[in-house]
């Protein structure tokens, strides 16, 4: 099974893309840097059959979607917020794989009422303190800066995208303490995931981050990295099971 239903959004007057597929509750997903949307299609049938509507977009900048107004990781959390308005008046779930994990914790520090319950996937985290880290552009990364627009028929823009993809990894490369204060305020029940792979660094690195955020647990799904698609039965189940729970 795969996404049912697509349609855009303007925030801005900027496009973002939208899929989903299911008439449930729904659960929006956000995709790491180098992705898209299509990276949580493996997840549409367990969650349909578990009456939930999955929604995933596009992050800014990538897919089918605009970039958003400024390259400032606070304007990516702004923009991705203002998705919550066309998914009802309720809180929602949110999940977030990588950067789509850093963004989904922005906003639920940043506007709590919007989300219910959140899973963070293998979440991207800058330095709490020190000099930068040391970051490298996967060709994934390149590609979602540049050949996006290349689909869209923007090719003045690649030389753009190259630049917003670096950017963004400058950015969560330099220590950053607000952010990880910042977790602190998020009121959700959260769950932080990784897969049986994660090496031990990044196992410590996410055992921090459920400790500075006050309600949360760690799991882990077995098998390779990208739970959501190397295992999503065994990972669709664990979210599922968060969610209900």
């Amino acid at each position: 099974m795969t996404y049912s239903a697509v349609h855009d959004l303007f925030i801005n007057e900027r496009e973002i893309r939208v899929y989903s597929n299911g008439s449930g509750t729904p659960v929006l997903m956000l995709h790491d840097l180098g992705a898209s949307a299509a990276t949580f299609e493996h997840l549409t049938t367990p969650l349909v059959r578990a009456d939930r509507e999955l929604v995933a977009i596009d992050l800014p900048g990538t897919g089918r979607s605009d970039p958003a107004p400024g390259d400032d990781l606070e304007c990516f959390v702004q923009h991705v917020a203002m998705v919550f308005a066309d998914l009802g008046d309720e809180p929602i779930d949110l999940l977030g794989h990588g950067f789509g994990g850093y963004l989904a914790a922005g906003v639920a520090a940043r506007y709590p009422q919007l989300v219910r319950k959140l899973v963070l996937c293998e979440p991207t985290a800058p330095p709490r303190s020190g000099p930068p880290a040391n970051t490298r552009m996967s060709p994934g990364m390149a590609l979602s800066g540049a050949v996006t627009t290349l689909r869209r028929g923007k090719l003045r823009q690649n030389l753009q995208g190259f630049s917003r993809a670096k950017s963004v990894l400058d950015q969560l490369a330099r220590a950053d303490p607000d952010w990880w204060e910042s977790l602190g305020a998020i009121t959700a029940p959260t769950m932080v995931l990784c897969s049986g792979a994660a090496e031990v660094g990044e196992r410590a690195v996410l055992d921090l981050i459920a400790a500075a955020i006050p309600n949360s647990v760690r799991a882990t799904v077995p098998g390779a990295r990208k739970p959501h698609t190397s295992a999503p039965v065994e990972f669709s189940t664990q979210i599922l099971e968060f969610f209900c729970s």
